[in-house]
């Protein structure tokens, strides 16, 4: 999906409809007060652009990736590296209908109270023979870094929550090197979006902040494109 502007009224007025928002500036709160405190909410008077970059949906969960652009005047952000600060909103819809949403930005924004949702014990789980994600979780655990960058196309990337790209082979070896001096990487799953050759997770990190990723497969069955949301 090409990237494309929101308008970012539009986006607000579907974010006061949640019944609750988990932002990181703010932590589990009311829409209003999210409105009041937060960096991330679309406010014309901090962002100057908001581009939709990609829409993954299953069931009753939906992640949207967005790139938001601050204006000149804007103080206070976290520094980022791109064109704008990646952002992304997982919505989920209760069977009787209401709906909350999870913002994921970059860490520094971190600093409201949050919670993980509940950890579940059958994720990740795998579609298909090849269980990529199940080699990657398991290498990142072992902290394997030829194990890791065997599982990524030539020109597979990875993108952290600062929107620093690393592509490439060479380009992740340093990456994960620096992941690794520190050992393996333990994590909790607590939900799955599946859509064709893309796959969301909701995560509890090792010091229990929740994040999300973005994991794409490529044609011969690899990472393509890993985006990380904190």
């Amino acid at each position: 999906m090409p990237a494309g502007p929101v308008d970012p009224g539009v986006l607000g007025a579907r974010l006061r409809q949640q019944t609750e928002i988990n932002d990181p500036t703010t932590g589990a709160a009311d829409p209003l007060e999210v409105e009041a405190r937060s960096e991330l909410w679309p406010h014309t008077s901090r962002w100057a652009l908001i581009e939709l970059i990609q829409v993954s949906q299953s069931g009753a969960r939906r992640l949207e990736e967005y790139r938001f652009t601050p204006t000149a005047h804007a103080q206070g952000l976290p520094q980022f590296h791109g064109p704008g600060l990646p952002v992304a909103i997982a919505f989920e819809r209760s069977p009787n209908g209401a709906s909350r949403a999870r913002i994921y930005s970059a860490r520094a924004l971190d600093s409201g109270p949050r919670s993980c949702l509940a950890a579940d014990g059958h994720l990740p789980g795998e579609r298909g023979p090849e269980g990529i994600l199940a080699r990657y979780f398991a290498a990142l655990q072992a902290a394997d870094l030829a194990a890791t960058l065997a599982l990524f196309e030539p020109q597979g990337y990875l993108q952290r929550s600062d929107g620093r790209i690393y592509q490439g082979h060479e380009s992740l070896r340093a990456r994960f090197t620096q992941i690794y001096q520190s050992g393996g990487t333990t994590l909790r799953f607590c939900s799955r979006i599946d859509e064709g050759a893309r796959t969301v997770l909701e995560v509890c990190l090792p010091d229990d902040r929740p994040a999300a990723a973005v994991y794409e497969r490529g044609g011969a069955g690899l990472l393509a494109a890993v985006r990380e949301y904190r």
